[in-house]
C-alpha cells in the first residue's frame, strides 16, 4: 500500500469508529465509508453494496438528509450519470412541501458601451409598450438611479458622468414587472 491508500485506512478506520445517532450523521458516515474505501485509494469501481449505500442517501429529501446527500449524488454519478433526483418529490414523502417558483425569463437588454465612461445607452430588442424605469443599484444592492424610460423606446441614452467607477446591476423595471436586467461597469 502507498502512504495515499494508508492515510485513507487510517481516515477510514477514525469514520468506523464514530458514533452516529442521528440521521444525517449516519449518511456522512455512509458516503465517508464509500469514498474512503474507494476514491480515496484510486479505487475507480463500486461494489453492489456499495452502489446501493450510495444511492439510499442520494435518493433522500436534502433538508432532512443533510449535506451528504449532495455527496452521495455526486460519487453516484460515477455510478450512473443519468439519475436524476426530484428534490420536491422526495421531500414530500417525507412531509416537506417545497415549492417551485416559475421561471421567467424576461427580454434580453443591454447597456453600450460596457464598460462605459461618461454616457451609456440602453438598446431594448423592441420598443417598450408601456413606460418603464431603469434601476441601477451598486455592489451591496443600494439603488444609486433611476430613471424614466420612455414608451415606445428602442435606445435610451443616459448620463453616467456622476457614478462612482464601479459594476452596477441594472433592471428594467415596468408596471408589469422585470423586462430586463444585466451589468454595467463604469470607468474613468
Amino acid at each position: 500500500m502507498n502512504s495515499e491508500q494508508l492515510a485513507a485506512e487510517a481516515v477510514r478506520a477514525t469514520n468506523a469508529a464514530i458514533a452516529a445517532g442521528e440521521l444525517i450523521e449516519e449518511n456522512h458516515k455512509t458516503v465517508n465509508e464509500v469514498y474512503l474505501s474507494t476514491i480515496a485509494k484510486d479505487i475507480d469501481s463500486f461494489t453492489a453494496a456499495q452502489a446501493e449505500a450510495l444511492f439510499a442517501v442520494a435518493n433522500q429529501c436534502p433538508f432532512t438528509g443533510g449535506n451528504a446527500v449532495f455527496r452521495a449524488r455526486a460519487i453516484y454519478s460515477l455510478i450512473d450519470d443519468v439519475q436524476d433526483f426530484d428534490d420536491p418529490m422526495l421531500c414530500l414523502q417525507e412531509g416537506m412541501i417545497t415549492k417551485r417558483s416559475p421561471e421567467v425569463e424576461p427580454r434580453a437588454c443591454t447597456m453600450i458601451p460596457n464598460p462605459a465612461h461618461d454616457q451609456a445607452t440602453l438598446v431594448l430588442p423592441v420598443p417598450l409598450a408601456e413606460q418603464a424605469w431603469l434601476v441601477l443599484t451598486n455592489a451591496l444592492g443600494a439603488e444609486v438611479l433611476r430613471s424614466v424610460v420612455p414608451v415606445q423606446t428602442l435606445r435610451w441614452s443616459m448620463n453616467t458622468e456622476l457614478l462612482a467607477p464601479a459594476m452596477y446591476q441594472y433592471q428594467v423595471r415596468g408596471p408589469s414587472g422585470l423586462l430586463g436586467f444585466g451589468k454595467l461597469t463604469i470607468v474613468r
